[in-house]
């Protein structure tokens, strides 16, 4: 049974250390985790382990799946001291009420075009709303956005300085790129994001965000209902890590700059979000609801290096992280950022124009493959 196999292994930390490719390289082997990949040996690494470190709100037994898997699981408590927990609710009931606002209301915030901030909506998948700056965010947004910036800018703050110690660095390697985005007042490179997820009639799930790893340096996500899948890469399938938390819980994700950044020591983490079945009539704990779909809410606070902030993986390499094998000098976050966001498709764009961008990356690849001379990874 695959999900009480995926239960045991969150419950043990996801087991021992597998051998990796000494060329550090994830990314050669980045399967979706919707899909299962060829089977591949993997070489030993020889670089010394993590130092062990206690990550904020994180059991023990977790701690080695955020290096590992590129993901783990964050606790929270329903007390009225919990100010990631309030928030959290508090920016819920917000985001729910600004979904509910008339079409044409929530219109005057849509998204421009090449722009990630604002309102969209993806007929059959989801709306959404991405929010950067204090200025362009909506009014009933704006007081429980401030708050819930502030706690996941703050928590995600602590646990980059914990990698950082993870791989011998000082304290403030990664924080010098994250500092400048963790409060929302001008527009920086981190963002928040609202979902609103379809529901839908029958007895299948359907994937309404397809199989990715995030551009930025850490991902925070929370929904009010299950939904996001976390890619298990030893077992090559989805693991619906929201279905197994028993108490109010978070999930961190590795995105593709901390990757790079550490030299693959802190592995992108795979996802996917799938929309469950609604309750069949009688079953739903929402009695007499006017709306017959039951959607499902999510908020994502990406937290990603500010642009102007200069790379120089020289300042970066320990013997942790071993000797980069795609260093990176006189470059900027944001040209980092451009690099990464050019190799990938958008999965928050329309069905076509999502398939159209498949296609041009599958032709840039078949290109430098002719070129090269070498099979694709």
């Amino acid at each position: 049974m695959p999900f009480l196999t995926g239960l045991k292994s969150l419950a043990s930390g996801f087991g021992p250390k597998k051998k990796r490719s000494s060329a550090h390289d994830p990314q050669n082997h980045d399967y979706p985790p919707s899909q299962n990949g060829p089977n591949y040996q993997e070489l030993v690494d020889t670089r010394p382990p993590l130092v062990p470190v206690m990550l904020p709100r994180v059991h023990p037994k977790r701690h080695f799946a955020l290096s590992d898997q590129g993901w783990t699981t964050i606790d929270m408590n329903t007390n009225s001291s919990d100010a990631l927990y309030t928030s959290y609710q508090e920016l819920l009931k917000s985001s729910k009420a600004f979904f509910d606002l008339p079409m044409e209301e929530k219109e005057t915030f849509k998204t421009a075009l090449g722009s990630e901030d604002g309102w969209s909506r993806v007929e059959g998948e989801k709306e959404f709303i991405t929010l950067r700056s204090l200025e362009s965010t909506p009014e009933v947004l704006k007081e429980a956005t401030i708050k819930y910036w502030s706690e996941a800018g703050g928590l995600l703050n602590e646990i980059l300085v914990r990698i950082a110690e993870s791989l011998g660095l000082p304290e403030e390697s990664f924080t010098v790129y994250s500092e400048p985005c963790s409060r929302l007042v001008e527009k920086t490179a981190t963002m928040l994001r609202l979902f609103r997820y379809e529901g839908f009639e029958g007895k299948q799930s359907k994937v309404v965000a397809e199989a990715h790893r995030d551009l930025g340096l850490l991902s925070l996500v929370v929904g009010d209902t299950p939904g996001l899948e976390v890619h298990d890469r030893h077992r090559n399938w989805s693991f619906p890590i929201e279905r197994t938390y028993e108490t109010p819980s978070q999930t961190v994700l590795v995105g593709r700059q901390l990757e790079r950044m550490t030299n693959s020591r802190y592995r992108a983490g795979g996802h996917l979000v799938r929309s469950y079945p609604n309750p069949e009539p009688g079953k739903t704990d929402v009695p007499n609801h006017p709306d017959s779909r039951q959607y499902r809410y999510s908020i994502v606070f990406v937290l990603r290096a500010h642009y102007p902030i200069p790379i120089n993986t020289d300042a970066l390499t320990t013997p942790i992280t071993g000797e980069f094998s795609n260093p990176m000098r006189d470059i900027t976050a944001g040209d980092l950022f451009k690099k990464i966001h050019a190799a990938h498709y958008n999965i928050n764009t329309a069905v076509e124009e999502r398939n159209e961008q498949k296609r041009k990356l599958d032709e840039e690849k078949r290109k430098k493959t002719s070129q090269n001379g070498t099979p694709p990874s």
